[in-house]
């Protein structure tokens, strides 16, 4: 090969190089807004007619990963380990489908997301974030598009839409129901309701690892994150359990949160 030629084509992988794992954010629909989010720069966007976001990290891993706060963006970030991702390279991203409960058009729309993030540079595959009601948002994308998902963190999480609970049956199945068209005697059976669809997750091999407050009075944890334990054990899939006796449903996270970290680094090691 000729010295010119030789040189040509280290340029081309130097550059390359240099780009590899960096997202096209200039793709982003118009307008777009930048604040400073917890020390890094947030694109807010709308798609589709919903409010969305992505946050850059300083340094993009190599490989265009990225994590997913399905609902409550704003809530409890640091506990939850985001700030410690983005300094890792991961990117962030949200898209607010909290009005479809989760529902066959919202896991759509969150399908429709994701795939033009793909498209724009973030890797093929997510780790989800799912805090309370957003665990029920996690379960129900993961066991619908489980080619998509690297891994799940649950932190007190919904996963039954035919909770028995008084308090789940008031502030939360009811809007279930109307999204979804199903009565309570229909979501006990049907693979809508994520606790009745975890072999997807299982077959996929998707680690799970759950945070539980076992004293929570808000998102009952015998009727919701134990019957996925046990249902996930059955398949044998990979999840953790870390549970916190005599913890409420709130402060969601850790005050330490390098096993959360750890978590999510151990599939892309």
């Amino acid at each position: 090969m000729k010295k010119t030629g030789l040189i040509a084509m280290m340029l081309s992988l130097l550059t390359a190089g240099s780009y590899a794992g960096k997202v096209n954010l200039e793709k982003l629909p118009k307008p777009v807004e930048t604040v400073k989010w917890h020390g890094y720069t947030r694109y807010n966007f709308v798609f589709e007619g919903r409010k969305a976001f992505i946050v850059e990290p300083r340094r993009p891993a190599n490989d265009g990963r990225w994590s997913w706060c399905a609902i409550w963006p704003e809530a409890f970030v640091e506990r939850v380990g985001i700030p410690d991702l983005l300094r890792l390279g991961y990117y962030h991203a949200h898209i607010d489908v909290l009005p479809t409960a989760a529902s066959p058009e919202g896991v759509a729309a969150m399908k429709r997301f994701r795939n033009f993030l793909v498209s724009l540079g973030v890797a093929e595959k997510v780790n989800l974030i799912g805090m309370s009601w957003g665990g029920f948002f996690s379960l129900r994308y993961a066991e619908t598009f489980p080619e998509d998902v690297a891994a799940i963190y649950l932190d007190a999480p919904v996963c039954n839409a035919a909770d028995p609970d008084a308090f789940a049956q008031e502030s939360r199945c009811g809007t279930m129901r109307k999204q979804f068209g199903l009565t309570d005697e229909e979501f006990k059976t049907s693979k809508l309701n994520p606790i009745n669809n975890l072999k997807p997750i299982a077959d996929y091999n998707i680690p799970v690892l759950a945070v539980t407050g076992e004293a929570d009075q808000v998102v009952c944890v015998e009727t919701n994150i134990n019957i996925v334990a046990a249902r996930l054990h059955e398949f044998g899939a990979p999840l953790e359990i870390i549970r916190r006796p005599m913890w409420g449903h709130h402060p969601h996270g850790m005050d330490d949160t390098s096993r959360i970290v750890k978590f999510h680094q151990s599939v892309h090691e």
